[in-house]
């Protein structure tokens, strides 16, 4: 835990879904309805610093964030976007 990560600090109650390597959270100031982040929880400077396992992670949970967002909003596409730098 990183006292200076906004994402260490997060309320339980905020976490969608959650696994060992990465987490699920709904943002707090949506861009449209159902935007979610989904974030590894080890901290890199990079998304190209995962290993595997963390990247395999990271894809599962944009499937399963999918899932959830078509049966809340049934939306008519997605962007997935990557924050890195």
């Amino acid at each position: 835990m990183d006292s200076a990560c906004p994402f260490c600090s997060l309320s339980r109650d905020r976490i969608v879904s959650e696994s060992e390597l990465v987490f699920t959270v709904r943002d707090a100031f949506p861009v449209s309805p159902g935007h979610t982040l989904v974030i590894p929880r080890r901290h890199v400077a990079s998304v190209f610093d995962l290993d595997i396992m963390e990247k395999a992670a990271l894809l599962g949970a944009i499937e399963e964030a999918k899932k959830s967002l078509d049966r809340e909003f049934s939306p008519a596409g997605y962007n997935i976007g990557v924050n890195d730098g």
